[in-house]
């Protein structure tokens, strides 16, 4: 999720961007403002000064001239309910064209023209439900055969919405108004529509977006706008909508109303969002003039959208009595509204880029120009009764320039997390090799100390074992109370506990199979001296890591005793070894056929008492079975 942060001193490249923007506008405005000269200049007579008259009864009744009122185009005044019909003449001058035209510049709904009473041109119904034309200019022929000198012309307008019903009309050439009309078929229809569809955009980016970035209120409150926008264009120049003159109606003041709410919403958004914090000023004075902070753009956004509802809700309910009426009332208190919004819109953008540090010029060079350009616009229509020109230039380039701000403070946020990125690389390098040094030292130590135990157990058992055994035999040799007999005994005991230290030491934590094995080829030549039949039931118990080289030296010992005392005292034909696994116990037993002992007596040696001892000091169960036909010692130890 993204998260912007107020920019630094804004680059060179911004400062060209924004100067492009601003140039780029202020040429769209100036080629508009021509656009609408033309459309004012044109070739042709233009008719201000007419009769005006209401139609109660239908679209166009004939009446008499005394039941019209001279008025001005457009018609001051509010408010009428009723069709109208505006009545001119024609001069010497309109009836010797070639090809007579009217030239109607804007008309709410449909304009029918009537010469002397007879329908002469026209777009939409003559009768019903008014058809919406979308405020489309109207080029319309009369033909020759009805244009002489002092015709009765007349135009019959469907509903009167304020003064946006019927702009002063032009009789003239039609080749000659034409270029007139295309200019303000452009003015009117193309680009409002192309505006709309930018709305259309920036509604849906930034509803999609939102989610992504931190600012989501910012986002949020830009594609209401832009949906607000939508919404009035599609109540202008929806041509005869389905859902009828009186929804459409609504469809268009929700979305003004929407652009009055949305616009100071977003404007409270930006200059909050990307502020440092403000000093503490009157409540009043921070309200306009401050940054706002999360929890009240928070509550701002819940009260906006709760206006909206209630915005929508009061204008069903007005245009439910008197449609006509109701929406000059409408039109004209929305109107006001804007008015003060822009207005406040206006000031708080100065405040923001008089604060002390650096800003965005990008965003600066749009957002000036757009509410400016609201300003002249509405005032247009408030005061001067006639269309703004202004807003649709700004309206082009400020989605433009406010999406080309957001990438650089993207651009910004980017570089910044890459910066950060790369030092948390350099650090977390760092410390991995601390780590791998560490863990190579730790590694060492442990391999010293496993080392230096496993040399102290070695030198324990060669004392314990051989060191002992080689020491009796040196005593008892300096007494001369040692045979030869009993020295060479001694000395195969001796050398085979020093075979046994080292079978151990090479099996290390390898399978008790294996060992096993060394095992057999230590005891099996002594078995087949003795006559003794040596049988083996060895299962393969897999790994046991658990029994290292110390244990496995006390097995060997443990089974040598064993196999001892069953050649010396047994006198038995068959010795057996097995090694079986039962869960996570294994079991070693040695079994023989002789004439076994009392294992619960008093031993006559130390080496059943030996034997108990080593299975405790490795955590084994030590089991001893002896009859008069034969001897079960078995080894039970943890795998």
């Amino acid at each position: 999720m993204l998260k912007f942060e107020p920019l630094g001193a804004p680059t060179r490249g911004a400062w060209i961007i924004a100067a492009i923007i601003v140039a780029l506008q202020l040429a769209l405005a100036a080629g508009l403002f021509w656009m609408n000269s033309i459309s004012e200049a044109a070739a042709g007579r233009r008719v201000v000064e007419v009769g005006a008259a209401e139609a109660s009864s239908s679209l166009y009744t004939e009446l008499p001239d005394a039941a019209f009122q001279a008025v001005r185009l457009p018609r001051q005044g509010c408010c009428s309910s009723n069709n109208l019909i505006f009545r001119s003449r024609l001069t010497a001058e309109d009836a010797a064209l070639a090809n007579p035209a009217v030239l109607i510049e804007s008309a709410y709904d449909n304009a029918l023209v009537y010469v002397d009473g007879a329908l002469a041109a026209g777009a939409g119904r003559v009768s019903g439900p008014p058809p919406n034309m979308g405020r489309r200019p109207q080029l319309l022929r009369i033909p020759s055969a009805m244009a002489h000198e002092g015709a009765v012309l007349d135009i019959a307008v469907q509903r009167a919405v304020g003064f946006g019903h019927l702009q002063p009309f032009y009789v003239g050439e039609y080749d000659e108004l034409y270029s007139s009309f295309r200019a303000l078929t452009f003015l009117r229809h193309d680009l409002p529509l192309f505006n709309a569809a930018i709305g259309a955009f920036v509604a849906a980016f930034c509803l999609c977006a939102a989610p992504l970035f931190g600012a989501r209120g910012l986002m949020l409150s830009l594609s209401a706008l832009g949906a607000s926008w939508v919404l009035q264009h599609v109540g202008l120049y929806v041509t005869d909508p389905p859902w009828g003159a009186v929804a459409n109606n609504g469809v268009y003041f929700l979305g003004f109303l929407g652009a009055c709410v949305c616009l100071p919403w977003f404007f409270i958004e930006w200059t909050s969002v990307f502020s440092p914090p403000a000093p503490k000023r009157a409540p009043l004075f921070a309200f306009v003039l401050d940054p706002w902070g999360t929890v009240a753009r928070r509550r701002l956004a819940i009260v906006s959208l709760a206006s909206l509802a209630i915005g929508a809700g009061l204008i069903a309910w007005r245009l439910s009595f008197g449609p006509a009426i109701a929406s000059q009332d409408i039109n004209r208190v929305i109107g006001w509204m804007g008015l003060f919004a822009m207005a406040f819109c206006l000031v708080r953008i100065v405040s923001f880029y008089l604060r002390p540090g650096a800003r965005d010029p990008i965003a600066a060079s749009a957002f000036v120009f757009v509410v400016l350009a609201a300003i002249a616009d509405i005032s247009a229509v408030r005061f001067l009764k006639t269309y703004g020109v202004f807003l649709g230039a700004a309206v082009t380039f400020f989605p433009l320039a406010l999406l080309l701000s957001l990438a650089v403070r993207a651009r910004g946020v980017f570089e910044a997390a890459t910066t950060t990125a790369e030092k948390l690389n350099v650090l977390v390098a760092d410390r991995e090799r601390e780590i791998v040094r560490y863990h190579e030292e730790v590694r060492r130590n442990d391999r010293a100390a496993m080392l230096l135990d496993e040399r102290s157990r070695i030198m324990r058992d060669m004392h314990d074992g051989i060191g002992g055994q080689l020491l009796g035999l040196i005593l008892q040799a300096r007494s001369r109370k040692l045979s030869d007999e009993a020295l060479v005994n001694g000395l195969e005991q001796s050398l085979d506990d020093l075979r046994l230290v080292v079978d151990s030491l090479e099996q290390g934590e390898g399978s008790l199979t294996g060992a096993l094995g060394a095992f057999r080829t230590r005891i099996e030549p002594r078995c087949e001296a003795a006559g003794v039949e040596l049988d083996w039931e060895i299962d393969d118990v897999g790994a046991t890591p658990n029994i290292g080289p110390d244990k496995t030296l006390q097995i060997y010992r443990i089974l040598l005793e064993a196999c001892t005392n069953a050649l010396k005292h047994g006198a038995p034909k068959r010795i057996g070894v097995a090694l079986k696994r039962d869960g996570d116990q294994i079991e070693i037993a040695l079994g023989d056929d002789g004439v076994g002992f009392a294992p619960h007596g008093a031993p006559p040696g130390r080496g059943l008492t030996n034997m108990r001892t080593r299975a405790r000091q490795i955590g084994a169960a030590l089991a001893m079975d002896s009859t008069t036909s034969g001897t079960r010692i078995s080894l039970t130890l943890p795998a």
